[in-house]
């Protein structure tokens, strides 16, 4: 089962961490979705929602404790804090969740590659990916966020060691299922979309004649369930993706703000302390941006993959009238809806979302620093008076 061997360097993992279920890999015949394997989901599932609701509390009702700089830190920033905190943590607990909920359809597509890579093989295809060189930029990235934020909540902050602990757990487990999620999800796609590139260059070099309509049906058939597969994957991945991005998109505007806040506050903050913190906002704006960029790439590759099959039917169907039935079921479903990896359906993922992610932020940024000039307008205005 050749696509198991290509995703088992991220596979082991993402097991460990119930973002994809344990399975018994010894033969098809016998490839199952243990039952031990789903209680070992659920109660990694348990643990982390449990942690989360009380990380939460603890938040929510005492975040003037889990401030990162005692002070000449404004309302404003408090806040955007909080809130930064509280996305996280529901972040990585969605991500858990949803993987865990979603564990038996995962399965099954994957089970579902595996029997069409029999199909492959015996067709000649041998490819494999491996992100070893981008999984160390994306965990050296993530390490980073997480060694800086160890230095400025540890020895800068006024936080205790309660909740510098708290703070530091929740951090970890975010970089952790945010890594973990990017890379699986990276290998998965680029391993499928070699599968279809290997399909379509065979279809597009594909010969006319009559006695090649079964080979021809055959190839189809193999791509229709390629583009089954991947709206699969999509579905068992869309909420992860959307609390994900959603995640990523405010601390991307968070952390833009609270260096353009720290940069402005001038005499209030030491060189040190500035230094500190634009270090911390940059790389962890830095390290959201890698992992997006893997994410939104791996998606686009695929889905330009698998549209692609359609344009090179398109041109068989011109060629040639023996096989026009056979592709006008396929050409009318792809013609209609090409397909796109989607955050739940709520926008879609691929290589323009940095760009409307980044547009945004710039939006927001504008707004959050004009209430940070409205208020320090009024800290002036009560100082004077």
């Amino acid at each position: 089962m050749k696509i198991f061997q290509d995703i088992w360097p991220i596979s082991w993992p993402s097991q460990i961490f119930a973002i994809l279920p344990f399975y018994s890999r010894d033969v098809e015949d016998s490839f199952r979705l243990g039952g031990w394997g789903r209680w070992y989901g659920r109660l990694v599932a348990l643990i982390i929602l449990l942690s989360s609701l009380a990380f939460g509390k603890d938040v929510l009702f005492a975040s003037r404790e889990y401030r990162l700089v005692a002070s000449a830190q404004g309302d404003t920033e408090e806040i955007n804090r909080t809130i930064e905190t509280l996305l996280c943590i529901i972040s990585y607990t969605m991500v858990v969740l949803s993987s865990v909920q979603n564990a038996s359809r995962h399965f099954r597509a994957l089970r579902d590659v595996a029997k069409i890579d029999e199909f492959l093989l015996a067709n000649g295809f041998r490819e494999n990916y491996s992100c070893r060189h981008l999984a160390i930029l994306v965990t050296s990235g993530a390490a980073g966020v997480l060694a800086v934020a160890f230095y400025y909540i540890h020895y800068r902050s006024g936080i205790g060691l309660k909740r510098q602990i708290i703070l530091l757990v929740i951090y970890f487990l975010q970089l952790l299922y945010s890594t973990l999620l990017a890379l699986y999800l990276r290998t998965l796609m680029m391993n499928l979309a070699q599968r279809i590139v290997f399909l379509n260059q065979k279809l597009d070099t594909f010969n006319l004649h009559m006695d090649n309509w079964r080979e021809l049906s055959n190839l189809i058939e193999v791509l229709c369930k390629f583009r089954y597969i991947t709206e699969n994957i999509n579905c068992v991945a869309g909420v992860s993706l959307l609390f994900y991005f959603g995640f990523s998109f405010y601390t991307v505007t968070n952390q833009s703000y609270l260096a353009f806040a720290t940069l402005t506050a001038g005499s209030l903050r030491s060189k040190e302390e500035v230094a500190d913190t634009i270090g911390l906002s940059c790389i962890w704006v830095l390290a959201e941006t890698i992992t997006m960029t893997v994410i939104c790439s791996a998606c686009d590759c695929l889905a330009s993959e698998v549209n692609g099959t359609a344009q090179i039917l398109a041109r068989i169907y011109g060629k040639s009238r023996q096989f026009q039935n056979l592709i006008d079921k396929f050409l009318t479903k792809s013609i209609k809806q090409d397909l796109q990896f989607t955050a739940y359906g709520f926008f879609s993922i691929d290589n323009s979302t940095l760009f409307k992610i980044f547009s945004a932020v710039t939006t927001y940024l504008v707004i959050l620093i004009q209430f940070k000039q409205l208020e320090d307008s009024k800290v002036e205005d009560i100082s004077q008076a």
